[in-house]
């Protein structure tokens, strides 16, 4: 649960991220992100062209929570090897996590497991003392691995104490994208977390639209701009999820 948004119950839930790189230009987004077919908002604080700067960071932040009034916020500072827009070593990262998270404003944070475990501990520990979701992702920018692998990824994320589990991984051919549903659909089955999975590029967008058939149970659209390769707008995609929750829990033939 999300500030009362159940991310893993029902229909799959749709979230956008917010990327504009100065302040006020992020606030505009966030409310043409609340005016949207919404429920998850993540801001890519990498985008933020004031990044190191901690207090117009919190600053901006504050503003953000503000604009999006009831809209769940996760709070993604991603690493440029997994797709991010900036690097920042892990001490670094790790103390801006620690203030992005006791800051109030935050219900979830964005955890990249490829990060050094100590560092990853350290992460999940302040976002649980502060009453923050972890989302623990991992982001293969290259091509997709087994479906074993993807699987045994969530199932790690579970056990570092993930609320949220997300695998994104990048599809080349179709029988990557069966990779991915086949692992999504087994951790589904054996995992007691909401898992968050999908293909980027041109043949995953049938993962973002229908992943909940697989068992994921939120997926990621663009509101002004992708922010990785092969999201869809947002009301193409809720309009396609519903379309989907709607089949999946028709009862008998029509």
């Amino acid at each position: 649960m999300l500030r009362g948004v159940p991310v893993g119950g029902g229909p799959a839930k749709v979230a956008a991220s917010l990327t504009s790189a100065a302040s006020a230009e992020l606030v505009a987004e966030a409310g043409r992100l609340v005016a949207a077919p919404v429920d998850v908002a993540e801001w890519r604080v990498d985008h933020f062209a004031q990044v190191a700067d901690r207090a117009a960071v919190l600053e901006a932040l504050a503003a953000v929570r503000e604009a999006l009034g009831d809209v769940p916020l996760v709070a993604t500072v991603r690493g440029a090897a997994e797709g991010g827009n900036v690097e920042l070593g892990d001490d670094a990262w790790a103390s801006l996590a620690a203030d992005l998270v006791t800051s109030g404003h935050v219900d979830a944070l964005d955890v990249e497991v490829a990060r050094p475990s100590a560092v990853v501990a350290a992460a999940v520990a302040s976002a649980r003392a502060a009453g923050v979701a972890v989302l623990a992702s991992s982001h293969d920018l290259t091509g997709t691995p087994p479906a074993e692998e993807i699987l045994a990824r969530l199932e790690r994320m579970v056990a570092l104490g993930a609320d949220l589990a997300k695998v994104a991984v990048t599809a080349h051919r179709p029988a990557d994208v069966l990779a991915l549903l086949a692992a999504t659909a087994g951790a589904a089955e054996r995992l007691d977390r909401p898992v968050i999975t999908m293909a980027m590029g041109p043949l995953g967008v049938v993962t973002r639209i229908g992943g909940e058939a697989f068992g994921s149970s939120l997926t990621f659209g663009a509101l002004d701009r992708a922010s990785a390769p092969g999201q869809v707008p947002v009301a193409e995609l809720r309009a396609a999820v519903d379309l989907i929750h709607r089949q999946l829990t028709e009862e008998g033939p029509r």
